[in-house]
């Protein structure tokens, strides 16, 4: 048969032929459903974007600091759930380097993002604070707001992240 001839499904098994066992591997909660709402507002934004601006020619003012926020809270939300799956962009051939050390460089490193995550949430505090009385440009909501949205996403990542130092200085100790 030639590839001519072999329907999609064909092709995708001789690539893949576990695709369906990867999907099912995929694992939904009932958290990612304001990850899903935010991206939502922000696929819907940025096309009202495009639409008045490139259609009619008339461009609303408040959808791109719109889009800009609600792509810096989805980024904060979103790295939640990646550091809940371990699935960060890390170096693997790094992983391949240090071989039996891979344990003390994962509590490492899980130990000074921790740090870095929590110095920001501290600053995000602040800035929370210091803005509190402050409008966004174009929309009428304090900023205030915005930054206690990625308040609440840090904290969330301290605690998944300070599990997981426990976890891992347990499997250390092995």
């Amino acid at each position: 048969m030639s590839t001519v001839d072999k329907s999609f499904e064909d092709l995708v098994a001789e690539v893949d032929p576990d695709v369906d066992e990867q999907l099912s591997e995929l694992k939904f909660t009932l958290w990612d459903i304001p990850l899903l709402l935010i991206f939502t507002a922000l696929f819907a934004t940025v096309f009202l974007q495009f639409f008045t601006r490139y259609v009619l020619n008339d461009s609303l003012s408040w959808t791109e600091e719109a889009a800009r926020y609600l792509l810096i809270i989805l980024t904060f939300t979103g790295a939640v759930k990646c550091q809940v799956l371990d699935s960060h962009i890390r170096l693997e051939f790094i992983d391949n380097l240090v071989g039996d050390y891979i344990g003390k460089l994962k509590f490492i490193a899980l130990s000074l993002t921790t740090f870095f995550f929590g110095v920001l949430a501290w600053s995000m505090v602040l800035l929370a604070k210091q803005t509190s009385f402050q409008k966004m440009v174009s929309l009428p909501y304090p900023k205030y707001y915005f930054y206690a949205v990625l308040t609440a996403a840090l904290c969330a990542l301290l605690v998944i992240q300070v599990k997981q130092i426990i976890w891992a200085y347990k499997e250390l100790k092995r």
